[in-house]
């Protein structure tokens, strides 16, 4: 049995099993084959992180002994299907608070303390009626663009979720009645009479009443805050204030829930405002009250997200991704002995912050073989291998336009600078370390360049791979010197080549999605490199090359 039968029949079995766990979780486990196809339903995932801090007295470290973590609720819109959690070294008791929150209670136990609690819930998105239609007040006006409101006055999850959290005792509380001796109530009456002076109802006050919370000059909103010391934001002062006129008001917290990849969210809080027997959403960028169905509510209130009365550090994070598998999510959280083992242990039950590295990880076999692709059939000079994948990934952060002047430059003035160290005659590692240190401070320049041409990138740079940009330069350096300045621009230009390629394949939502729900489908990408790997003909840039040559033994052969 030759060698090429074999690969072949390694590559057929290899294709054979991806293909049948493609079609197992397709028609078995319903995890649909369309990115997008099931995006109704979300996962939410809270991680609350603790971290010890020094007594002053002694080495002992205080251990937080009670937690109190808020928790999503249902609504117009959203509707929780399950949830679960992961309180090793608590115990854990979920109730419904005074203020008609659900929350969950953690207490330490003290033979297995615990350092991190995890919370996992699956949302369903349930059809609404309009969901986006103004419920108008009762004058029936609309918003000017003058009267239109920025949403960036609503406050972050970072403002709401600090390191220190507040703790269950000690922790000032807003009551009207207990600081109504400190509480400037001139101040608060004039607030109230000058909204109400041209409003009709409660809806047209409370708008006219933020608009003058937002003025940050006003003498009596300076007055009112300093009085109640409490660093507070529009939307709560005005909740505050209509309280104060015996109006109903709350302050709603949540997240938004949107169809991007895994990412990490913040809270947003927002204004409600009764209005007969309902509960309406100050929508500040329209400036109208309408049903709160763009949010995930969390909680109501000014309570903090987590409460504890330990001395630790405590940090909350928030991630969501839309949900892939279908209507499995159900069954595979509420008795996962009887879910489909291809599904139970798949990416997909991994933490969100682990399906986020491997989103970008299946991407790099898609790469590797369109090398192979363009590198053996069609004859594409590049790089070495991994350097195209890995600028086709930074392509993904940077994009075409900046992302292929910034690897060029970065290349160019690597080469000058290894020309210069060539004249050294340094060793081989000195000179690399060199190199690598040279790059750095390239890609420092740049990045410095570009924020003082006000051309931001965020993070886009840190992904160019640095030791394969240096590598890139070496190799430039020494084709340069054995081959010519020829060999290496037509080396650069095929390595560009086969990024872009790269990344307009693995910029696909389709490509991207596949990889990440059927990782399986990775073995026939595996089964085409096999099949690639023994294909021994020509190239296409051969063919081209060797043409005239072939012609020649072609008509030789025929007068022969």
């Amino acid at each position: 049995m030759n060698r090429t039968f074999r690969a072949t029949l390694l590559a057929l079995f290899l294709t054979a099993l991806g293909l049948a766990i493609f079609l197992h979780k397709v028609f078995i486990a319903n995890v649909p084959v369309l990115p997008g196809q099931n995006a109704q339903s979300w996962y939410v995932e809270a991680q609350i992180s603790m971290e010890a801090q020094q007594s002053l007295l002694g080495d002992e470290q205080a251990l937080p002994q009670r937690l109190q973590v808020q928790l999503p609720q249902g609504s117009e819109r959203y509707t929780i299907a399950d949830e679960d959690f992961v309180n090793s070294g608590f115990s854990r008791d979920v109730i419904q608070t005074q203020t008609n929150n659900r929350a969950a209670n953690f207490v330490q136990l003290a033979d297995r303390p615990g350092e991190i609690i995890f919370y996992r819930a699956i949302i369903n998105d349930l059809p609404v009626d309009n969901p986006i239609d103004e419920i108008a007040d009762a004058a029936g006006t609309e918003a000017s663009a003058e009267q239109t409101v920025s949403e960036g006055n609503i406050a972050t999850g970072r403002q709401l979720v600090s390191q220190d959290f507040s703790y269950l005792s000690g922790r000032r509380v807003i009551d009207p009645e207990t600081l109504a001796e400190e509480l400037p109530a001139q101040e608060i009456q004039s607030l109230l009479t000058e909204a109400g002076s041209d409003s009709d109802d409660a809806l047209s006050l409370a708008k006219r009443l933020y608009r003058l919370v937002l003025n940050v000059e006003d003498v009596r909103v300076q007055s009112l805050r300093q009085s109640l010391n409490e660093e507070l934001s529009a939307v709560e002062l005005t909740a505050f204030l209509l309280q104060r006129g015996e109006i109903e008001a709350r302050v709603g917290n949540g997240i938004l829930l949107t169809q991007k990849e895994a990412y990490a969210t913040d809270f947003v809080h927002w204004l409600e405002v009764k209005s007969g027997d309902r509960w309406l959403y100050y929508d500040t960028v329209g400036d109208r009250f309408r049903a709160q169905t763009r949010y995930l509510t969390w909680w109501y209130g000014l309570t903090r997200p987590v409460v504890t009365n330990g001395d630790r550090r405590v940090s909350l994070n928030v991630s969501v991704r839309p949900n892939v598998d279908g209507g499995l999510s159900k069954t595979t959280w509420r008795n996962p002995q009887v879910a489909p083992p291809l599904v139970r242990y798949s990416l997909l039950r991994l933490p969100l912050a682990s399906q986020r590295v491997f989103q970008v990880l299946v991407l790099v076999p898609v790469g590797a073989l369109i090398i192979a692709l363009l590198h053996q059939l069609i004859g594409i000079k590049t790089f070495g291998t991994f350097t195209p994948i890995l600028v086709a990934l930074a392509f993904r952060e940077t994009g075409l336009i900046v992302g292929i002047p910034m690897f060029m430059l970065i290349v160019a003035i690597g080469l000058l600078v290894r020309a210069y160290l060539n004249r050294l005659q340094l060793l081989v590692v000195p000179r690399l370390a060199s190199i690598l240190t040279a790059t750095v401070l390239i890609m420092m320049g740049l990045a410095i360049a570009m924020d003082y041409l006000d051309i931001s990138l965020g993070l886009s740079i840190s992904l160019f791979p640095i030791v394969i940009l240096a590598m890139t330069i070496e190799k430039a350096a020494l084709m340069w010197e054995e081959e010519g300045p020829k060999d290496v621009a037509i080396a650069s230009l095929g390595s560009l080549v086969v990024a872009v390629v790269g990344y307009l394949c693995m910029q696909n939502s389709w490509v991207q999605y596949l990889a990440f729900a059927f990782p399986e489908l990775l073995l026939i990408v595996v089964s085409g490199n096999i099949l690639i790997g023994r294909y021994n003909g020509y190239k296409l840039a051969e063919y081209f090359r060797f043409r005239a040559m072939q012609r020649q033994l072609n008509a030789s052969t025929s007068a022969g």
